[in-house]
């Protein structure tokens, strides 16, 4: 499994009450399982799947699959049915593409904030277009958390790795969009997610990098250094010197268990399929349903998702989690996790208890 690593090792972590840890530790697995399968705890949509890079690490060169983007009636939809279904935090980041690309993103934002229930809102961009719609309208429309992943080093670093020629432009909307929501009193939560060279020396001592560090604070600046191969697509060529890539998971040791993913997240593609897991399924190949044609609690309880389950410990794994890197039993993510599972169930379904719970 790929490795994320903070820029401050010594990051404090966000603190829990005694209660919640309690009440974490209180439920057996079974019971948290049982959580799971009644309701997903982790929800996104894809109102595009294109993009404006070609990034060297990323699959999204290789995707066969229309590029489109989500019909704002779908779109509703599904924001809507979320919204009744004990809403919770919503994702717009896709397995592939730039969420800035959907010219109606700050409608779409604005749409998803009016529903109370709907609480944190989360994009990952590659900060090409962070000025497209007016760094002040991106920060008040309701956006929550703004991830960007980019590098820094170099011009010539950025264009091998991201494919094009904006590293000044990205630089510099990261600074601007960075310096405007310091001004606004911080409404979003900005996170950068570095794709750099190996040296750490090489970036972390340039002025830019000071700069942008300065402005959103290096708890909320992370690295990789290692990389997923999107099914051996990627090559140790494709991701910067110093990095290695992520080394596949034996099958059987697959199948002794179906992956957390089917028991956590609906992600609603462009297309309006919906998919179980977004991590690396470029194809859309894990289809559960359709919410064109269905609601997002019929899908979820549905016989597809049901039959991934069951038809997983068979042998029948999807083609496309044969060579996943991102697998993890359910069970052992439940046993690693077991509190985070528990604030997310509470999150949608019981919002004022986790207010109580945490801190």
């Amino acid at each position: 499994m790929r490795n994320v690593r903070l820029v401050n090792e010594n990051r404090t972590p966000r603190l829990r009450s005694r209660m919640a840890d309690a009440v974490a530790r209180s439920l057996p697995r079974g019971a948290v399982r049982k959580l799971m399968e009644r309701t997903f705890i982790n929800f996104g949509v894809e109102t595009t799947n294109l993009c404006n890079a070609n990034c060297s690490f990323c699959g999204y060169r290789f995707m066969q699959r229309p590029k489109v983007d989500m019909p704002m009636e779908v779109y509703e939809k599904a924001v809507r049915e979320y919204a009744a279904n004990g809403g919770g935090n919503l994702n717009f980041t896709p397995t592939v593409g730039d969420p800035l690309v959907d010219k109606q993103l700050i409608r779409r934002i604005k749409i998803a904030r009016s529903h109370p229930k709907i609480q944190d809102i989360f994009l990952y961009t590659n900060a090409i277009l962070l000025e497209r719609f007016g760094y002040g309208a991106l920060l008040q429309s309701g956006l929550s958390r703004l991830a960007i992943s980019t590098f820094i080093g170099s011009r010539e670093g950025y264009k091998r790795y991201y494919g094009n020629d904006k590293y000044g432009k990205v630089v510099e909307n990261i600074i601007e969009i960075a310096r405007t929501n310091r001004e606004l009193g911080s409404p979003v939560r900005i996170t950068l997610h570095l794709r750099v060279e190996g040296d750490r020396a090489s970036w972390e001592k340039t002025e830019t990098y000071q700069t942008i560090a300065d402005l959103v604070g290096i708890n909320n600046i992370d690295y990789l250094d290692v990389y997923d191969a999107w099914g051996g697509r990627i090559t140790k060529e494709d991701v910067p010197e110093g990095t290695e890539l992520d080394e596949p998971i034996p099958l059987m040791e697959k199948t002794k268990s179906p992956c957390f993913e089917m028991y956590r997240r609906l992600h609603v593609l462009a297309d309006g399929n919906v998919g179980a897991c977004v991590c690396v399924d470029l194809e859309s190949e894990i289809k559960v349903g359709n919410v064109k044609e269905q609601t997002l609690d019929e899908i979820w309880k549905g016989q597809r998702l049901r039959d991934y389950r069951s038809n997983w410990t068979k042998g029948e794994i999807p083609k496309v989690c044969q060579s996943c890197t991102r697998y993890q039993a359910v069970d052992q993510f439940i046993d690693e996790n077991r509190k985070r599972v528990i604030v997310d169930f509470a999150r949608r379904r019981f919002p004022a208890t986790l207010k109580f719970l945490t801190r």
